[in-house]
């Protein structure tokens, strides 16, 4: 499918081959706009700041400032450049790290190259990827089998009552939305909704945001199957 506007994009990544690499796989067809590479959470700052792209690839494992570190960095200075974390680690404790500081998708470097092609404008349209894998481990960890993270998930059942307004707020939440987003879709201010989301991440049992997507994301599905 051609796309009308090229996605600008920020590789950062400690290997050279592996930037390249990227970057070469990106631009093959002309789908996105590789605008610049780094080697370090400290570059991918610096560079984010020069070059305002839409979206930051990003690898966890760096020397100085990791992936996690600048992912947290970025969401604070630049909340409006989205972040993809693509590693070859898929430790829970990664995986949550990054998703409750701000990532939009947890990838792994054994995905396809339409697929990342694809994931990286479905970030920029707001949606939370995980590749299946990575899905996989925070479902099991969710559900308390081996390998869970430090620190218990909520079971992800439908097991709390949401007023109609929070189910509203659960909803946009597991479909990805900021907070800024969901005041402008239902006409609210941010501040309501933060005091909704302190109440829903409440009665969750929780107030970690990867947390509460992946119990939200479960509830959403369980009703719908039921409507």
């Amino acid at each position: 499918m051609e796309r009308t506007v090229k996605a600008r994009v920020l590789i950062v990544d400690d290997q050279t081959i592996m930037r390249e690499g990227l970057e070469t796989l990106l631009t093959y067809k002309s789908e996105v706009e590789v605008v610049g590479m780094a080697g370090s959470g400290e570059e991918a700052l610096t560079l984010a700041a020069e070059l305002a792209p839409d979206v930051v690839l990003m690898d966890i494992r760096m020397p100085g400032m990791g992936g996690v570190a600048a992912t947290r960095a970025l969401a604070e200075r630049h909340p409006g450049i989205v972040v993809l974390i693509l590693t070859t680690f898929d430790d829970d404790d990664y995986i949550i790290e990054a998703l409750s500081h701000g990532a939009a998708g947890y990838l792994l470097k054994d995905i396809g190259s339409k697929k990342l092609i694809d994931s990286i404008y479905e970030a920029m349209a707001g949606s939370l990827l995980l590749t299946g894998k990575v899905a996989r481990k925070l479902a099991l960890s969710a559900r308390g089998g081996d390998g869970a993270a430090g620190g218990s998930f909520p079971p992800p059942r439908d097991r709390f009552e949401l007023t109609a307004r929070e189910l509203e707020i659960a909803n946009l939440l597991a479909e990805g939305n900021t907070s800024k987003e969901m005041a402008d879709r239902l006409f609210l201010t941010r501040g309501t909704v933060k005091n909704y989301l302190s109440s829903i991440y409440s009665k969750i049992g929780t107030n970690d945001r990867a947390k509460a997507l992946l119990a939200l994301r479960e509830l959403v599905e369980t009703r719908r199957q039921r409507e």
